[in-house]
């Protein structure tokens, strides 16, 4: 990417985002972030925040409002590098589905809370009732069923973004196909190009300290970013939050059944980015002895 454009973080959330702001800040290169661009996105986030008092189920909608806020913010920047012909570089990521879901309900519980309690740990929450609240959440976003209170709306809707969202908001916002050409198998990172974009796609299994594919990622991104010195940070991780202990018990418990694994591990993007024997690895590690905690 040319000097002087502008880096736009844009993918799901959980999956490294902030990591990636602050490492492109540290550059001297001009970054936004957000999670979703498009009009349909940021409207069905506003109409979850507008839920009237006897569905709304978010205790402190903050951090919630922020990511429609992102979105103006995100949108602003990339009209203005646009307009003065600047580059446009695009960092987005994918992650384990299940993996993911579970760092976002611990996320939300934590940071926005639910008014009913029994999510987060400051309310006391255990791993099971976790855990069977994120079984049904997936059997919704099996379903298509759409929950009734905000706060499970919200995560819903943010865990079954996996199957849709680089069709939505990667090749809907800046006219990218990630599936034009495969991901490198193994890991590492791919790059793809059109119209003044440039997008480098990695996986967040691949930031972990100690993955095999985590030098191939850091020089593709040397090389995306210009910066030779490129490193990525840790911020924003699980592990730094009072919610840990929970988050690991509740990891570590978390089951759910055969036949749900294998439609949420069939999605095009999983298939896209994992190889099968990564996908059956998530399997085994999910199904474990086939206890759900739905």
């Amino acid at each position: 990417m040319s000097a002087g454009g502008l880096i736009v973080v844009h993918q799901m959330a959980k999956v490294g985002s902030m990591a990636w702001v602050e490492a492109a800040r540290a550059t001297g290169t001009a970054a936004v972030h957000s999670h979703f661009l498009t009009a349909p996105n940021l409207a069905a986030i506003e109409a979850i925040l507008a839920a009237p008092p006897e569905t709304n189920t978010i205790a402190h909608p903050l951090v919630a409002r922020e990511v429609v806020r992102k979105g103006a913010r995100g949108l602003a920047a990339i009209e203005a590098a646009r307009r003065e012909n600047q580059a446009i570089g695009v960092v987005t990521g994918m992650r384990d589905p299940v993996a993911r879901s579970l760092s976002l309900l611990n996320f939300f519980a934590d940071f926005c809370g639910h008014t009913g309690g029994g999510l987060s740990a400051r309310d006391g929450a255990g791993a099971e009732a976790v855990g069977a609240a994120l079984g049904g959440l997936w059997e919704a976003v099996l379903t298509g069923r759409e929950p009734t209170g905000s706060f499970e709306r919200l995560v819903w809707r943010m865990i079954g973004t996996y199957r849709t969202w680089f069709d939505e908001e990667l090749a809907g916002v800046f006219g990218i196909d990630v599936f034009s050409a495969p991901f490198p198998a193994g890991g590492g990172a791919q790059r793809m190009g059109a119209g003044g974009v440039e997008v480098l796609a990695y996986r967040a299994e691949d930031m972990t300290a100690g993955s095999p594919a985590g030098p191939a990622l850091v020089d593709a991104a040397r090389a995306f970013l210009g910066a030779p010195d490129f490193a990525l940070p840790q911020v924003n991780t699980a592990e730094t939050r009072r919610s840990y202990p929970l988050y690991r018990e509740a990891r570590d418990r978390f089951r759910l059944p055969a036949a749900a694994l294998d439609q949420i591990y069939a999605a095009p993007a999983v298939r896209h980015f994992y190889t099968a024997e990564e996908i059956a690895g998530f399997k085994k590690r999910w199904g474990g002895d086939g206890r759900s905690c739905s």
